[in-house]
């Protein structure tokens, strides 16, 4: 297991441990560390040491184990990790800085012994420094954390398999009376115990919780949750609100809306009831005001409408949502405008509206599991 500053995966693995040792199945835990190539050579290898160390001492701690199950080896510079992470970036000049892992060794020496070259020269003189430096601020602070724990298993005893002879016993027959007839002898019952089965419950979330993004774009923030009270049926609460104002440039973006919804559902796959299409009923009710620099409008509307949707699955419990809304808004609402720093009445209108209310792509979360035979589910 390859630890680098993951401290989930770290108590997984310490839990594996105690249960390991619990059951007398450990046998040893190899520690190894690494380093990154910046620094003294010798310096890194001990400071990959002192890392293992380290490691070594917090399992010991929390995990419960001796000491004496444990070895540690510092590696020193983790060449073969950067090379794969070179490999898998795609930063400049990569074939030169693979070429040079791959065929420099770390240390060129001259017919006298003296180090005159190596690996980690190279790479800094490459192209004045550029990918070097790309990998000091990459990949080096990850090669600086690189772990790697092995846990070894006792062998497990041979099974020692023991065969028994069948052993026949010979019956008595049946002494025949004179003038009598030997009836067949009956067959022992065979009893068999049937396997029980339990039968497979699949979960379903009962709960979604959604934000439109395209209103979210527009810097109105909204806010859905949606039950589900059947297999087929849904019901749907909509929040929307955008509070902008800026009174210095006569500019206001003010809306607040609620909605409740009925959905029906259909289209949907066994076993996935969010994901289909969906018709709706809706209702709902908005306050506003919005001012664009020269007139104000401030008013109230409710609508009513229906709307059509579809939801598809894009994780374990992530899904996205499109979606329109058709319908009738009636809406009251004042003109105004800013003389002299006021807000001077115009006049009151009315507005009859049909068409479009509601558009809708929308990133939800499914949670609350359940056992679908509850809650309305057949």
């Amino acid at each position: 297991m390859l630890f680098r500053d993951n401290r989930a995966e770290l108590e997984r693995f310490i839990r594996t441990l105690r249960e390991e040792h619990g059951a007398d199945r450990l046998e040893s835990v190899v520690i190894r560390s690494w380093a990154s190539p910046e620094g003294v050579n010798r310096l890194n290898g001990v400071l990959s040491e002192r890392r293992a160390d380290s490691l070594k001492s917090y399992l010991v701690r929390h995990a419960g184990i001796p000491d004496s199950l444990i070895c540690i080896h510092g590696e020193g510079i983790a060449w073969d990790m950067l090379r794969q992470m070179v490999a898998a970036s795609d930063i400049l000049y990569k074939e030169e800085v693979l070429h040079i892992l791959d065929h420099t060794p770390v240390w060129v020496f001259d017919k006298a012994g003296r180090v005159v070259d190596g690996r980690k020269k190279q790479l800094m003189d490459l192209r004045g420094g550029m990918p070097y430096t790309y990998m000091l601020e990459n990949f080096f602070p990850e090669l600086r954390s690189s772990l790697s724990v092995a846990c070894y298993r006792k062998p497990e005893p041979p099974v020692k398999v023991i065969s028994q002879k069948e052993t026949k016993v010979k019956e008595p027959e049946p002494a025949l009376q004179p003038d009598s007839v030997a009836e067949p002898a009956s067959e022992p019952a065979t009893v068999r115990k049937e396997a029980t089965v339990q039968p497979h419950r699949p979960t379903v979330q009962r709960l979604a919780v959604k934000t439109n993004l395209l209103y979210d774009a527009i810097l109105m923030p909204s806010l859905e949750v949606e039950y589900r009270i059947a297999d087929r049926w849904t019901v749907n609460l909509e929040g929307d609100m955008a509070w902008w104002n800026n009174d210095g440039k006569h500019k206001c973006y003010q809306v607040a809306t609620i909605s409740p919804e009925g959905r029906w559902w259909f289209g949907q796959k066994q076993g996935s009831p969010w994901h289909g299409h969906y018709l709706g009923v809706f209702g709902g009710f908005t306050w506003y005001d919005l001012e664009n620099g020269k007139e104000g409008y401030q008013g109230e509307a409710e609508m009513v409408g229906v709307s059509y949707g579809y939801m598809f699955p894009i994780g374990r419990r992530l899904s996205l949502e499109a979606g329109i809304g058709l319908g009738y808004m009636h809406s009251k609402y004042e003109e105004y405008l800013p003389i002299d720093g006021h807000y001077v009445y115009q006049q009151t209108n009315r507005m009859n509206y049909f068409g479009p209310l509601k558009l809708k792509f929308a990133l939800v979360w499914r949670l609350w599991d359940t056992d679908k035979k509850k809650g309305g589910a057949r």
